[in-house]
């Protein structure tokens, strides 16, 4: 008797619990982070880039070229697997890639690094967080350079093309009288990069007349935006 009381107990429970369950919401599963930056051999990103550059001596100009990335050979180190990107660039669609750096890439559990003329950075770190700060030159001997996540699973819409979830990484951002710092990298999930923007312009300071008012003298503005890459369909 006292066994079969238990047994009623014991399936009424699962009962409630599994109308509990039931109840519940149902969620989207959060992205992995490390599929904000993809890494396999046959990857390719291009992207439009556009370069401001301004000087005393010269007039401003604009120049608007494209940029492919490319996964290529992979190989192990210290027994971790490590990918060479080859990066490429044309000033057109009809023109013919041109080489101009080739660099390698891992990623661990816990960060995204990538080395370039023996100069190691990070670009990356996990857990993705807007608490996170890292330092970008943590292997090399560059001062020290603070970058930290922001506006994280925001969509974005580039070149009519919407992202879900898209993380920022931010660097130094000072805007001032003198000048103006800008370091930004956008990634989407199972994409990786799709846009990225350095700027660093120095203002007008000749005159009392040009001071606050935003006039460039020198300096430069990079901006990328992605175009296409295998990993959209």
């Amino acid at each position: 008797m006292l066994k079969n009381r238990r047994r009623y107990h014991l399936s009424v429970f699962l009962v409630v619990v599994a109308l509990l369950t039931g109840c519940q919401p149902a969620t989207d599963p959060l992205p992995d982070d490390s599929a904000y930056f993809p890494l396999q051999t046959g990857d390719y990103w291009i992207y439009q880039v556009t370069q401001e550059t301004y000087s005393l001596t010269s007039p401003a100009s604009t120049r608007v070229f494209q940029v492919q990335q490319k996964v290529g050979s992979s190989f192990v180190r210290n027994g971790q697997l490590v990918y060479q990107v080859e990066e490429s660039a044309r000033n057109s669609d009809q023109a013919d890639w041109k080489v101009n750096a080739v660099r390698t890439v891992y990623k661990t559990l816990s960060e995204v690094v990538s080395q370039e003329t023996n100069v190691p950075t990070v670009s990356l770190v996990f857990p993705i967080s807007a608490a996170t700060t890292w330092n970008v030159n943590t292997y090399n001997a560059r001062p020290d350079t603070l970058l930290r996540y922001q506006n994280a699973g925001r969509p974005l819409t580039l070149n009519k093309r919407s992202f879900d979830n898209v993380i920022s990484v931010v660097g130094p951002n000072d805007s001032t009288l003198i000048g103006l710092n800008k370091y930004v990298r956008m990634y989407a999930p199972n994409v990786g990069l799709v846009y990225r923007e350095n700027t660093a312009l120095a203002y007008c300071q000749a005159t009392p007349d040009c001071i606050g008012k935003g006039i460039v003298t020198s300096g430069s503005r990079q901006k990328w935006t992605l175009l296409s890459t295998n990993r959209l369909p």
